[in-house]
């Protein structure tokens, strides 16, 4: 079943050596493999690697578990309201805002929301599941892509959810997307 491979961006680098060598190839297919990922590449892109590895990654990981299902862009300042798909179905939102000090992607940690806050219309149907630290960062690689050279400098956790009511998968994402040796893309500044 699709969601229940690991999700690649959500692994460190350790753990995705250990993904690579127990596929059978050298560790140092994963710093390759880790490379594509930061820049928002599903399999098929990822050109420098054999391909009877990317058959067994295929088999075994999901390279970018979120998907864009549509993307507005306002007209009055340039903040761009993103769908996101997860391989389950199920959709959550992001905001890219455009700011003198540089992009803030907010983005959100859990499909739905059980805290009953009146004014957040992210809990009318409910919390239905947590967000992973690979859809979390999945989410941030997809539009930091399409970000082109102007890059995500900051990262917000207020979309869809309450983030410390998904501590464990928040803070490994936070590890994950600041770590020197993952998937660090630039962040300055998370909130």
């Amino acid at each position: 079943m699709k969601q229940d491979r690991a999700l690649l961006p959500g692994l460190s680098l350790a753990e995705l050596e250990a993904l690579v060598k127990s596929l059978g190839a050298p560790g140092y297919r994963a710093r390759q493999v880790n490379d594509w990922l930061k820049k928002g590449c599903d399999f098929e892109e990822m050109k420098n690697l054999p391909q009877d590895l990317l058959k067994k990654l295929e088999e075994v990981s999901i390279a970018q578990p979120a998907g864009i299902i549509s993307r507005r862009v306002s007209a009055l300042d340039g903040t761009e309201k993103y769908l996101f798909s997860m391989n389950d179905g199920h959709c959550v939102e992001g905001v890219l805002m455009r700011y003198r000090y540089g992009l803030t992607l907010c983005l959100s940690t859990q499909v739905g929301c059980r805290m009953g806050c009146a004014f957040c219309a992210s809990t009318l149907g409910g919390k239905l599941r947590d967000l992973k630290a690979g859809e979390m960062a999945g989410m941030a690689l997809r539009v930091n892509r399409l970000c082109g050279e102007e890059r995500v400098h900051n990262i917000v956790l207020m979309g869809s959810g309450e983030p410390l009511d998904n501590y464990g998968e928040v803070l490994r994402f936070l590890r994950i997307i600041s770590s020197g040796d993952s998937l660090n893309i630039g962040i300055r500044h998370i909130s």
